[in-house]
């Protein structure tokens, strides 16, 4: 299904975030405030392109299905930042 973004919303998909153990063991539960999620469709956005991971401010846009797989409308506003790969 093919969808044109408009006003500035993006449509995202999260990614699923598992626990993190430390060395020393201590289990870290996952974020609770913020979420990763994956760009899908960034409409005419030049910042952004499908496939980036950014992190999005915790609270629902509005959901939706597309092919049977849960996505998300957000608009750019509710991201914090895009997360690249720390290759130091």
């Amino acid at each position: 299904m093919l969808m044109e973004m408009k006003n500035n919303y993006l449509l995202v998909q999260e990614i699923e975030q598992q626990e993190r153990t430390t060395a020393s063991g201590i289990i870290m539960s996952t974020e609770k405030y913020n979420r990763k999620v994956k760009i899908i469709n960034s409409g005419n956005n030049k910042d952004l392109k499908e496939g980036d991971v950014v992190l999005k401010n915790m609270g629902k846009g509005t959901i939706v299905r597309l092919d049977n797989v849960e996505h998300e409308l957000i608009h750019i506003t509710d991201l914090i930042a895009i997360l690249t790969e720390d290759n130091g």
